[in-house]
């Protein structure tokens, strides 16, 4: 049977805190700031100053670092808004043409 590692979860309230996350993860992974950048594909600047808690770090390039080191972001809404979300939050659904 494969061992289950229990899953750590960080809540964010700043960039400080998605910075803290990032770091530790690639700390832990044994990764240093250069080979991260290479495997995320940004830059060793934008990864440095996204682990020192820059707060106008491009939204995309934090996606892209925490797509490349296997961090799951994931966004919880409200519960009404949980049990039927609105038509702009349903993937796949195409707007009908009403002419």
């Amino acid at each position: 049977m494969v061992p289950r590692h229990k899953r750590v979860t960080f809540p964010i309230d700043s960039a400080a805190d998605v910075s803290r996350c990032i770091r530790a993860v690639r700390v832990a992974s044994g990764l240093r700031q250069v080979d991260a950048a290479h495997l995320c594909g940004v830059s060793v600047p934008f990864l440095n100053k996204l682990e020192q808690g820059k707060p106008t770090a491009r939204l995309d390039g934090v996606l892209k670092v925490c797509r490349g080191l296997g961090i799951a972001i994931e966004l919880v809404p409200p519960e009404p808004l949980s049990e039927d979300p609105p038509r702009s939050l349903k993937r796949g659904r195409k707007r009908s043409a009403e002419t």
